[in-house]
């Protein structure tokens, strides 16, 4: 197998060319997220395959080569054929839309395995079971924002595609023995759409820290000017916010709000800013203001009773369809009725084909098949007969 390593605008023509004629493109990204401040796309590696083999793998130095001259790559990106093989797509391509590179035609060899019901979906240990082949993870945390790549990092970087159209052709046939195909591309189409709409986090600092919530109002002040110390240095440093004081330090000192807490647990890099982190504290508000109160800490209204019950009610008439249809059917309940299409069948108690057909990732297939046996089990927990 040749593995080429590209770090020119001008070597993409080439590679697109290949790309393109190939009988599909297995795909994987690196990003730097566990080193840098904001996780980042560093390199995209894209196979080759001729006769159901990997032959060539380009790796794509995408720091380098710039957003420019990557939006060449949205010609065998952001069209159906060839098809892209993924392992677990959400985090590939939401980083590939943040460089304006969309995927479409993706077959996630991750979804195919969750609907075969196999317990341990890691790409690692599906190739080790599927495929027999035992991939190096000793890089798995390499921090790949840091140049240059020797040898062995640009082999490690060519494993991680070359085996999976081995491992799609292994889980793909089984899915085709049981006639789950449909429903496996239907759940990729779901996924991949909500991870192409997915936009970046934007809440402040303090408010997405786990824990926040069950914090006091003085408390909640004072976590508001803490977590800003914490972001500008790590901004500063170009790491991780976690790295520079964990978040369960940080909230120990939101309660307590005393300088001798922040003594305490400011250990290491935190010991940078706990000077900084002691200043804000004597300047704490009482609490956050009530917009942002509102919007980060104030917990949805409650349903009234008699809407939790019947939700309750949907959700089980609902479950036990599935339950049955899929031990009659042979198949994982994720095949009958995916867990996200349930929770909105029980929130939105459809009571027509045409209202399932507006539940995102429930798709025609299942509407054609289970669609009447869904409304007569919305309809039994209504206390009515089906329309």
């Amino acid at each position: 197998m040749d593995v080429q390593l590209l770090t020119r605008e001008d070597e993409l023509p080439a590679a697109i060319e290949a790309l393109l004629g190939s009988e599909e493109i297995p795909l994987d990204v690196e990003s730097n997220g566990l080193h840098a401040y904001r996780a980042d796309l560093c390199t995209l590696q894209l196979a080759v395959v001729e006769g159901g083999e990997v032959r060539r793998v380009y790796v794509v130095d995408t720091m380098v080569i710039g957003d420019a001259g990557l939006a060449q790559l949205s010609r065998v990106l952001s069209v159906p054929a060839p098809r892209k093989l993924i392992h677990d797509l959400a985090f590939d391509a939401r980083i590939l839309a943040q460089h304006g590179l969309m995927l479409a035609g993706v077959r996630d060899t991750a979804i195919a395995a969750r609907f075969l019901a196999i317990a341990a979906t890691g790409l690692g240990t599906l190739l080790e079971t599927r495929v027999g082949q035992k991939v190096d993870k000793r890089l798995q945390h390499h921090d790949w924002g840091a140049r240059p790549f020797d040898a062995s990092m640009i082999e490690y970087l060519g494993a991680d595609v070359a085996h999976l159209p081995a491992l799609a052709r292994s889980l793909f046939a089984e899915a085709a023995e049981k006639d789950i195909v449909p429903e496996i591309e239907e759940e990729t189409a779901y996924r991949l759409a909500g991870a192409l709409a997915a936009g970046p986090d934007e809440r402040p600092p303090w408010a997405r820290i786990k824990g926040m919530q069950d914090l006091d109002a003085p408390a909640l002040g004072a976590l508001r000017l803490l977590a800003d110390v914490r972001e500008a240095e790590a901004r500063a440093l170009d790491v991780p916010v976690h790295t520079v004081i964990g978040n369960e330090a940080l909230l120990a000192i939101a309660r307590t709000r005393k300088p001798e807490t922040v003594r305490a647990v400011a250990k290491g890099r935190a010991g940078r800013i706990a000077a900084d982190l002691i200043r804000v504290l004597a300047t704490a508000p009482e609490d956050v203001s009530a917009e942002d109160r509102a919007r980060f800490v104030t917990p949805p209204p409650r349903l009234p009773r008699d809407e939790i019950e019947l939700r309750k009610r949907r959700d089980a008439k609902v479950r036990s369809f599935r339950k049955a249809a899929a031990k009659e059917r042979g198949v994982d309940e994720q095949v009958v009725l995916p867990g996200h299409c349930l929770n909105d069948l029980v929130a939105l108690g459809p009571t027509t084909l045409e209202e399932l057909g507006r539940i995102d990732g429930l798709g025609g297939r299942r509407i054609a098949r289970d669609g009447e046996a869904l409304l007569a089990a919305l309809a039994a927990a209504q206390g009515r007969a089906a329309c």
